[in-house]
């Protein structure tokens, strides 16, 4: 019993450490990203409210979406893909859609 309840503080404690390290993702967003957000009242309270247009602004004043892009660069080396998939995430999490795309089927494409 006592080796299930270290194992069980050992993976929670791990899980921890890899959230508040910034390692983790979670839906797609870098826990680094999640903790910025969760600290900014503004933003807490236009997600809990479904203002998904100030929350988009918001993050958009917090630089989140470069910052998003950022991270992903490295696996995602066309700026246009990398774009969409960010916007994807944002969409996806907050129900924005930027002025440069349209949904289809849940999917966000790019407006010609």
């Amino acid at each position: 019993m006592v080796i299930i309840y270290l194992s069980a503080i050992f993976g929670l404690g791990a899980i921890g450490v890899s959230f508040f390290s910034g390692n983790l993702v979670v839906g797609g967003v870098p826990s680094s990203i999640i903790l910025r957000f969760l600290q900014d009242e503004v933003a807490r309270n236009a997600y809990f409210s479904g203002n998904s247009t100030r929350l988009h602004d918001r993050l958009d004043e917090m630089g989140i979406e470069e910052q998003m892009k950022a991270y992903y660069r490295p696996k995602i080396s066309n700026e246009d893909k990398l774009d969409q998939y960010i916007h994807q995430i944002l969409y996806d999490r907050t129900g924005y859609v930027g002025e440069a795309y349209q949904v289809n089927g849940g999917i966000l494409v790019p407006k010609n």
